[in-house]
């Protein structure tokens, strides 16, 4: 088959790299001038680090079997993690099971409940027992008013803006599946990072794409998919310079975003409809590398919404900094409508907002400690799904025959990450080999 996938995130290259090793004529096209997606990375002085934050989960079974597959499954290394909240003026540790039990910022019976909610879901294996709800109102009935508003309230609007109240429960399900099974046997959450950052896994899979006589084209875009008679024919792709070129395919895998989709090809009414429903939220990334470091954690959720962003992920603090020549590495992390205008502040003026509220969880921290920094704006990084969504959710294989779309929508009720963009590749390909 001549198959065509449009973008080389980390599932278009996975599946790339599956049908290109079964034989298939494989031709990736990228609109970047690199691959990767939201796992790609950048180079400061010697090392590299991704665009934003990545690990892996014990849960993340496809992608761990891919980089056995790959024979670069030595370069992997687990880390014990640390986790912590910061409310109410203060950062508290919640790491573990033990943590929550000690958790004085709210009453001890309700750190009970808290344990006996994250267990019960735990324990949970059908997640569409809990899709008629969202996860505000769920949430909301298990625990008192007052741990709510400290705990959870905080949370859902930090990472999902004005939709807080409306994210269905299998969402936070799913979250709690993968960091309690990352636990080890004294309830530590455990997570993988690669020696090498993620551009090994990238540049390994561009390298057996190539090896297997496929092609992978950056600066180009896909702008438009053509079919006859119900069935993929070519696709119109247009270089930097705005020359468009028309080429044949009998398969075409789309990995962009459903309303990137649609202007593409038509898309027949009902899955139009429901590929409407999903809404997207953008990500703001800060990278600031440093001489000193901020806290104690890897991961701290920010639980007050007076914060002008999500939390702080402080990279060295889970991957020893002698890999980042003693640096620091801390991610500064936001989620935010599409309309927000926090997206159209500059680096200057997005850390003169977030100074104050640093200063707060340490007010020792100084412009000073400051020696670089990134600064990354990515749309389309985390989905909106309305309640009942599994009802409506798009399939892999579309009714325009040779037609597949595989985005974060479809990862659905796991939230995105990389090793589901490995998964998805996987079912595209067993579909593609099965037809």
């Amino acid at each position: 088959m001549n198959i065509c996938i449009i973008g080389a995130g980390i599932t278009g290259l996975a599946a790339g790299h599956k049908l290109s090793k079964l034989g298939h004529k494989v031709s990736i096209f990228e609109s970047a001038s690199f691959s990767g997606g939201q796992a790609s990375t950048i180079k400061i002085d010697n090392f590299e680090i991704e665009k934003a934050y990545h690990h892996l989960f014990a849960t993340d079974k496809s992608i761990l079997k891919l980089y056995k597959e790959l024979g670069i499954s030595d370069e992997l290394t687990w880390y014990k993690s640390s986790v912590a909240t910061y409310a109410e003026n203060k950062i508290w540790k919640t790491s573990s099971p033990v943590d929550l039990l000690k958790l004085s910022l709210i009453p001890f019976s309700e750190r009970v409940k808290l344990f006996i909610v994250s267990i019960r879901l735990k324990l949970l294996t059908n997640w569409k027992k809990l899709e008629n709800e969202t996860a505000y109102s769920w949430l909301s009935k298990k625990v008192s008013n007052k741990t709510f508003e400290i705990i959870f309230k905080p949370l859902l609007k930090g990472k999902f803006g004005r939709y807080y109240d409306k994210i269905p429960m299998p969402w936070f399900w799913s979250k709690v599946q993968t960091r309690v099974s990352s636990r080890n046997y004294k309830l530590q959450e455990v997570l993988c990072y690669p020696n090498n950052s993620f551009s090994n896994l990238i540049s390994n899979l561009e390298r057996s794409i190539k090896e297997n006589k496929g092609q992978i084209f950056f600066n180009k875009k896909v702008t438009k998919i053509i079919s006859k008679s119900n069935k993929i024919d070519s696709i119109n792709v247009q270089d930097a310079d705005s020359v468009t070129e028309n080429i044949k395919f009998d398969i075409v895998i789309s990995t962009v975003p459903y309303n990137v989709l649609d202007k593409l090809t038509h898309i027949s009414d009902p899955l139009k409809d429901s590929m409407s429903k999903v809404d997207y939220m953008s990500a703001i990334v800060m990278i600031l590398i440093l001489n000193e470091k901020v806290t104690n954690y890897y991961w701290l959720s920010i639980a007050d919404n007076e914060f002008p962003f999500l939390g702080l992920i402080e990279h060295t603090n889970l991957i020893p900094k002698s890999f980042y020549a003693d640096n620091n590495i801390l991610y500064i992390t936001n989620y935010v409508e599409n309309d927000n205008s926090l997206l159209e502040l500059d680096y200057k003026e997005l850390l003169d907002l977030y100074l104050p509220y640093l200063k707060k969880i340490n007010n020792k921290f100084s412009t000073n400690w400051i020696k670089d920094y990134r600064f990354n704006k990515i749309n389309y990084a985390q989905p909106i799904f309305p309640v009942n969504y599994s009802s409506i959710k798009i399939p892999l294989k579309l009714p325009l025959q040779g037609l597949y779309s595989a985005n974060t929508a479809q990862i659905y009720p796991e939230d995105r990450g990389t090793n589901y963009s490995v998964a998805i590749a996987e079912k595209i390909t067993k579909l593609i080999q099965n037809n």
